[in-house]
């Protein structure tokens, strides 16, 4: 019998420990109290507001060109009755959006040039095509639904074809070198984007094009080109 109060006196202190451990146990790892803890954080992390971040966007486009030039003729006289030609044009490009708005953007594509006139009841017309490229840099506003943007891209082009008719008869002024085989120039384009799902969206654009080289090969004479253009696209952010 003394052994056996022995053994439950010396028991005793060691079944209260273990019964204080799990007591301890289960209040220091409740489930509830991990399931807050990770509600928590969670609420913490979508506290955060979203960073913006660059954005990679390609861009497909065709356009309808209202294409002229600026002659002016050995008297220094300016030709007013050109009539502009209706044309087209198609383009492929990449942007560089920052999260500021700026963006860089750089295309490539084809369009047709020239103009017309009526001279001594005959009509003269110019039906030029060249292959573009352009680098440039602008801005868009990305707060409205609508987002309007701005950019200004220098571009090179090379002349594809070029023929000159008059009358009845036609020319091929490229073969034969009278105007140059290049051009150089400036695109000003404005445009507006609105987006149809979550990488892709829509956009139109107005560009204005301004030749500055004299392609005119006659150095008494200068011709440049001039015109604008109309452009449906769609852009898709990679």
């Amino acid at each position: 019998m003394n052994n056996h109060y022995l053994k439950c006196i010396f028991l005793l202190p060691v079944l209260l420990l273990l019964k204080h451990s799990v007591a301890q146990s289960n209040v220091t790892y409740s489930p509830t109290d991990e399931q807050n803890i990770v509600s928590s954080d969670r609420l913490n992390k979508d506290s955060i507001p979203p960073q913006p971040i660059a954005q990679s966007i390609i861009t497909f486009d065709a356009s309808q060109v209202f294409s002229t030039f600026k002659y002016i003729d050995s008297q220094g006289n300016k030709l007013k009755d050109l009539e502009r030609n209706v044309t087209t044009a198609t383009s492929v490009g990449y942007h560089y959006l920052l999260p500021n708005g700026l963006f860089i953007r750089v295309n490539t594509g084809t369009r047709k040039a020239g103009a017309s006139f009526v001279y001594n009841e005959t009509i003269v017309s110019w039906d030029v095509q060249y292959m573009d490229a352009n680098v440039g840099l602008g801005y868009i506003h990305n707060k409205w639904k609508f987002k309007p943007y701005f950019s200004a891209s220098p571009y090179f082009a090379y002349m594809l074809k070029a023929n000159q008719t008059i009358g009845f008869d036609n020319y091929d002024i490229k073969k034969d070198k009278s105007v140059s085989t290049s051009d150089f120039g400036i695109f000003l384009s404005p445009g507006v984007r609105m987006a149809l799902a979550k990488r892709i969206s829509l956009y139109a654009e107005y560009k204005y094009i301004l030749g500055l080289q004299d392609i005119e090969k006659s150095a008494t004479e200068t011709l440049f080109n001039r015109g604008f253009s109309f452009h449906l696209g769609l852009s898709l952010a990679i």
